[in-house]
């Protein structure tokens, strides 16, 4: 079997180093990820630190300084932010950087790059024991166009109302971002300490992909990130098992042209299941393809929804699906989207529909690989889920799925929470 996405991992005080040697790439790519759980009190700060410490280091103390140091480097980028992932809070850091082989430069650029990259994460410019307040108040203010753009896109808006409204409750409910008011009050102090704590106690994981060599690579790294570490591997199971109930309906009113339909679904099936790549495939053919019955039923044949799809959310054991129609087509789009469904649990598959959404899939994974960024998040999806696969491993699993297994699976998913989101005044429904 091809080890194309095959890291070897080190491992030295709480740090693990992932290394992928491969000469497929021109660039040198180094992905530092910090695990912290999803907490009320503490997302909102999480959320802004990447974008505060990326405003310079000690040795870059401005981002001009910082950028001009990048360029440097023959154009290195680096970018950073905080993803969610199920119920862990993640911040990202993404490097990269040519690889000095194909360059006619006697320079160590993979050198140079850590060095400006760990300046970043661990040595930030302070004040009076706390960020640089202008700093801290320019990204507390870029950090509220973010909050306000989710909610002006009503597509992503719905989708996080709908799922909040599902998980009331669950760590999974809080916002990427955190919350406004919070961000309001946060000093340059609290967010320091916050940063420290951050710093010493998340599980941390750093990627490098490119044509390097493993044990060099991983010395370098754990003699950049050299600094005290008290991490904590106990953070609270994820629950990915629900009863759904009485299903919930939800209507947000705002002002909007186009209605947003919104369905949560439990699946029960979590990302380190044996059943992750039956519930994959299934809800391939439900709702993920141009061939999927959502996007044929509900809006080619029906013209029900400008859009119509499924997302399955394997680190919290939920799947969604997220349509666009009119204020009066609601209830015929649930109904559609429900038959579609039903049709999969009755096991009214084709064939053609299975072969189709293996190769939809297999063709994705083998995009992943031309991708370095793609790599290093699927196996941090399987570090958070408990389960780490290759993309090889993956596709050998997608592989031996049979149609049973897919109507077994899809018999365990319940309905939830439909959600909507529409117009002023209308006339109401619900």
């Amino acid at each position: 079997m091809n080890t194309m996405s095959q890291f070897a991992t080190r491992e030295e005080h709480g740090l693990q180093v992932h290394v992928l040697p491969t000469q497929k790439y021109k660039m040198t790519t180094i992905v530092v990820n910090l695990i912290q759980e999803l907490r009320e009190d503490t997302v909102t700060g999480l959320a802004l630190i990447p974008y505060v410490l990326l405003r310079g280091s000690a040795q870059c103390p401005t981002p001009e300084k910082l950028n001009l140091a990048l360029d440097d480097l023959y154009g290195a980028s680096l970018h950073g932010l905080s993803i969610k992932k199920g119920e862990r809070l993640v911040i990202d850091f993404t490097m990269s950087v040519p690889n000095e082989k194909f360059l006619a430069t006697e320079v160590n650029l993979f050198e140079k790059a850590l060095e400006i990259l760990s300046g970043v994460l661990t040595n930030p410019v302070t004040e009076n024991g706390g960020f640089l307040p202008a700093y801290v108040d320019a990204e507390k203010e870029q950090q509220k166009k973010r909050m306000a753009a989710i909610i002006d896109d009503k597509t992503s808006y719905a989708r996080e109302r709908c799922l909040e409204e599902m998980t009331k409750g669950e760590p999974f409910a809080i916002p990427r971002l955190g919350y406004e008011q919070e961000l309001e009050t946060i000093t340059p102090q609290e967010l320091y300490a916050l940063y420290q704590q951050m710093l010493s106690s998340s599980p941390a994981h750093v990627y490098v992909i490119g044509d390097v060599d493993p044990d060099q690579v991983s010395q370098q790294i754990f003699k950049a990130f050299s600094f005290e570490r008290n991490v904590r591997g106990d953070f609270p199971p994820v629950n990915v098992t629900h009863q759904a109930g009485e299903v919930k309906t939800i209507v947000d009113r705002m002002d909007v042209n186009q209605g947003k339909l919104n369905i949560g679904f439990w699946t029960n099936v979590g990302y380190d299941s044996d059943d992750y790549a039956a519930m994959m495939m299934c809800n391939g053919i439900f709702g993920v393809f141009p061939h999927s019955k959502l996007f044929l039923n509900v809006r080619e044949k029906h013209s029900l929804a400008y859009y119509a799809s499924s997302r399955n959310e394997a680190l919290k054991g939920l799947l969604y699906v997220q349509s666009g129609v009119e204020f009066a087509n609601f209830e015929k789009a649930l109904e559609i989207t429900k038959e579609q469904l039903k049709e999969i649990q009755q096991g009214n598959i084709t064939d053609q529909e299975m072969e189709f959404t293996l190769k939809g899939y297999v063709n994705s994974y083998k995009t992943s690989l031309d991708q370095p960024g793609s790599l290093a998040d699927i196996h941090l999806n399987g570090v958070i889920g408990g389960r780490v696969r290759t993309t090889e491993e993956m596709i050998e699993q997608l592989q031996n799925v049979t149609k049973d297994d897919v109507v077994r699976v899809s018999q365990g998913i319940q309905l939830d929470t439909v959600y909507m989101l529409r117009d002023q005044e209308g006339e109401s429904h619900a």
